[in-house]
């Protein structure tokens, strides 16, 4: 459904499709134009390539570097080339950087940012520049209001109220805890997804034995661990990224807390079994609303897959299969003749409609948002990460129309299992073989 909140800006367009049918008018069409003058485009990149969680970040490029070879291969229409901006996935850095691709108008979209820390001290910056961008990762509630009036926000990932939501609601009927540790890392991302999995937890009856906050850049977490195995929980849940996240639970597990670890999208990467070591991170459930390709996977996701693999070398990772299609959104709107700031910008305020991406079906909300309800559990088996069920939650009512507000108690969520899972539903907690 087209958006209302780009239309100071549709008179920009107009004047570039007016252009376009001139050149129409001269004997060639949009195609043969494209082709013929070599025009390049850019598209850029924002996210972190170094840095704690650089894997993140260089999961999203690699992503989005298939995409862009796969159009290109096409040659019908101008060549999309690709600039990188590091953020080392730090608010700080990420400003200082953002004059570079701000003031370079010869890129007229990104991909990214890629966190929610450095999206939200972005977003001011991308809207005095009227340039859109796509976040294939950054989940905090309450990006969607940080400007007002906004035009520039876009994620192809479900925030942070729904996960929150789908994984009390995961907590509640399949782990079914005794009583709970919550921890976060008090970064943008990891607390407000912690106070919400906590709050919503704590609705449906679920016993919160301890809240903890971590400093993630420490190497010490023997308090924190101290106070999760006094407080007698058997099960902790991290909201934080995979680094400090691996540490933790092999700390915890060394100390003898060897109850059920779950965590959310920003601990969904190898960098965790890596940090946790094998041992420790066996069994930990690792939620997102996001997908991982796998060469188990069918259908677009596992030709998805066999292409990134080709190309970068290695398994596609967290957010790749979104950062293609974040990208392939950005080409789409290229190659339909939108090569301007202003015209890309309108193209996907109120013309992508409901994109079939291979991640998810992408449909913009008004205030940037997507309306997909999935999210998904992963776990560790074998020091790999497999995929364990796909969980389809009612949206939180809050995040339709004052977005940042959190999510609600209220909502029934559908667990459907993978290979070999069973299928609850949640509502009804009636159980059946798939």
């Amino acid at each position: 459904m087209p958006h209302a909140r780009a239309r100071t800006i549709r008179a920009v367009a107009v004047l570039a499709v007016v252009a376009a049918m001139g050149l129409v008018a001269c004997g060639k069409s949009k195609k043969s134009t494209s082709a013929s003058t070599g025009k390049t485009v850019y598209i850029g990149f924002v996210g972190a390539k170094t840095g704690d969680n650089a894997n993140l970040g260089i999961n999203i490029r690699d992503g989005i570097k298939v995409a862009i070879d796969e159009e290109n291969a096409k040659k019908d229409g101008p060549t999309i080339a690709l600039k990188e901006f590091d953020t080392a996935g730090d608010p700080a850095q990420a400003t200082t950087v953002a004059p570079q691709f701000i003031q370079d108008t010869s890129i007229i979209g990104t991909v990214g940012p890629a966190f929610s820390g450095e999206t939200k001290a972005l977003i001011p910056l991308y809207q005095d520049a009227k340039l859109v961008f796509i976040s294939p990762s950054a989940t905090n509630v309450k990006l969607p209001t940080i400007v007002s009036p906004e035009t520039v926000f876009h994620r192809v990932i479900a925030d942070d109220a729904l996960q929150a939501s789908g994984i009390a609601s995961y907590l509640s009927q399949t782990v079914k805890p005794k009583s709970v540790a919550f921890i976060n890392d008090n970064s943008e991302y990891g607390k407000g997804l912690a106070v919400d999995v906590q709050r919503l937890s704590v609705d449906k009856g679920i016993k919160a034995a301890t809240t903890q906050v971590i400093d993630p850049k420490a190497q010490d977490f023997s308090a924190t661990v101290n106070a999760v195995k006094a407080s007698g929980a058997d099960t902790v849940f991290y909201g934080g990224y995979y680094a400090a996240a691996g540490l933790l639970r092999k700390q915890l597990v060394d100390a003898g807390v060897k109850g059920t670890f779950v965590s959310g999208d920003g601990s969904l990467d190898k960098g965790f079994v890596t940090a946790a070591g094998p041992a420790a991170a066996e069994g930990a459930k690792l939620t997102c609303p996001c997908n991982l390709a796998f060469s188990s996977s069918t259908g677009a996701l596992k030709t998805f897959y066999d292409q990134f693999k080709k190309d970068i070398g290695k398994d596609p990772g967290l957010y790749s299969p979104e950062a293609y299609d974040a990208a392939k959104i950005l080409i789409k709107g290229i190659k339909a003749g939108n090569t301007t700031r202003a015209a890309l910008l309108d193209y996907v305020n109120n013309k992508v409609g409901s994109y079939a991406g291979i991640s998810k079906t992408i449909k913009f909300e008004s205030n940037g948002n997507i309306g997909s309800t999935q999210f998904f559990v992963f776990e560790v088996k074998g020091a790999e990460i497999a995929p364990s069920q796909t969980i389809v939650a009612d949206k939180p009512a809050e995040t339709t129309t004052t977005a940042g507000s959190g999510g609600s108690s209220g909502s029934s969520t559908t667990v459907s299992g993978s290979s070999g899972s069973t299928t609850t539903t949640v509502a009804s907690t009636t159980t059946s073989k798939p």
